[in-house]
């Protein structure tokens, strides 16, 4: 599965932040090319590590399958966002201003790619500030067709 492979890689960084990292939910084969998928729910998953709070956040990773489809949601403790930012997230070297910038947080590419490559592969991207702070992500995609056999 690759929400855990991605929430494994990370997990060091997690650590040395004090986040706690959950992975749950069903075995949910999406249609696509596994390296992309893996990127984009690796830059969900880092992002939501350090765009945490600063002691004891939280990154919780749910995968689900939907009628035709799968979703991935990854959802993390933090700062509260404005409405009116959220939108503005995926926009290439945006970041949120009430961020702060560290080594490991990057220039702000990881939502930008992550909607590229979820619309590369027909899926959908969304993001929702959480009332007590930090943000929601869903991404939806085309699940992969039944195995034969």
């Amino acid at each position: 599965m690759l929400a855990e492979e991605a929430a494994e890689t990370l997990l060091p960084l997690a650590e040395e932040r004090g986040v706690t990292v959950e992975v749950r939910g069903a075995v949910a084969p999406a249609d696509g090319s596994p390296a992309l998928l893996l990127q984009l729910t690796t830059n969900l998953v880092h992002n939501a590590i350090v765009h945490n709070l600063p002691e004891a956040g939280i990154v919780r990773v749910t995968t689900s399958i939907r009628p035709k489809a799968v979703e991935l949601a990854v959802e993390n403790t933090g700062a509260p966002l404005s409405p009116e930012l959220v939108p503005t997230l995926t926009e290439p070297f945006r970041r949120g201003a009430e961020r702060l910038r560290t080594h490991d947080a990057g220039v702000g590419l990881g939502l930008a790619i992550v909607e590229t490559i979820a619309r590369a592969h027909d899926g959908t991207l969304a993001l929702a500030p959480r009332p007590d702070g930090g943000l929601h992500v869903t991404v939806e995609l085309p699940a992969a067709p039944p195995a034969d056999g």
